[in-house]
């Protein structure tokens, strides 16, 4: 399909967040600490997997629930950026998430807010949203945590949704929305290892246990499977095949993100029909071109396209 006419991807962000990375030299409890250098970014999972599909030149297309306060730091963006923007606005205030990152300790602690807490209303409209949407649009991600006033199997209700339109899912989150989201039978999940060792109540700590938990999700009906396994690159299955991809190592500035740009990355590449090979080839490259970059910025096409062929892929038994 030509790039003029490819249909955005739809990313959906049930509690987005404003992103502000602090850099300090040291970070000590109960002291003085002071900022070298801050930055502020429009965030929570699904914005920044669409901030790294709109980087791949993919179209994108971003909805959820947008608190009224401090809208316009997004609205903002989108316009820049031209992201298409379908958010539905409760009232209240989006989230704020602080992010201090100790640069002599390569370590990153974080702060999070309490989100927007949408009405049943406001659900009710970002369901007719998404009903819209499936009509002309074919590929969703689904990814992040959910606001406390939203029930667990929310994922769940829009994957089977979803199914009646003949799209497909691509589904990132954890705890009980994961473990009822995969029940729904999702396309793709996207989990890292702690996020499968808590669904299946099983430490995973040898790469047996780990083949097994892939195969398991596998016949479950879901067709394709990535474990992010962090500096350790990732895993990713379906029925025929189980790879292993390892980005180059790249100097690390912030890991903050890392995993979205991973599933920007795979979506992009399931979008336009590429094998599962180059799909994880090119969301391993967007991954480790992110973590290259402070906050949850994504990097340029420029700098995937120069990981993209340092990427290491070996099949997986």
């Amino acid at each position: 399909m030509d790039k003029q006419t490819e249909i955005p991807i739809v990313t959906v962000t049930l509690n987005p967040a404003i992103d502000r990375t602090l850099h300090l030299p040291t970070f000590l409890l109960g002291q003085v600490n002071r900022v070298a250098s801050e930055r502020t970014d429009p965030g929570g999972k699904g914005i920044n997997v669409a901030k790294v599909i709109k980087a791949l030149e993919h179209p994108v297309l971003v909805t959820g629930f947008l608190g009224t306060n401090n809208a316009s730091v997004f609205e903002n963006y989108f316009k820049k950026e031209e992201i298409h923007n379908q958010f539905v606005e409760t009232s209240g205030e989006n989230r704020v998430n602080i992010k201090i990152v100790d640069t002599s300790k390569d370590m990153v602690s974080e702060l999070n807010f309490p989100g927007v807490t949408p009405t049943p209303l406001d659900l009710d409209h970002l369901f007719s949203t998404l009903r819209q949407l499936a009509i002309t649009h074919k590929w969703f991600v689904l990814s992040g945590s959910l606001p406390p006033t939203i029930p667990t199997d929310i994922y769940a209700q829009f994957i089977t949704m979803l199914h009646q339109y003949n799209c497909k899912v691509i589904l990132d989150t954890s705890g009980p929305a994961l473990a009822a989201g995969i029940a729904a039978r999702p396309f793709a999940v996207k989990p890292n290892l702690p996020e499968l060792s808590q669904l299946l109540n099983s430490p995973l700590e040898s790469d047996e246990e780990i083949l097994k938990a892939i195969k398991q999700l596998v016949n479950q009906g879901i067709e394709k499977v990535a474990i992010s396994l962090g500096e350790k690159g990732s895993l990713v299955a379906d029925s025929h095949q189980i790879l292993r991809a390892k980005a180059p190592t790249v100097p690390v500035c912030s890991t903050v993100g890392a995993g979205d740009a991973f599933v920007a990355g795979f979506s992009v590449g399931q979008a336009r029909n590429l094998s599962l090979a180059e799909s994880v080839r090119l969301a391993s490259a967007s991954a480790g071109a992110a973590v290259a970059l402070p906050g949850t910025q994504a990097a340029s096409l420029k700098q995937v396209n120069e990981l993209i062929n340092k990427v290491q892929i070996n099949e997986w038994r």
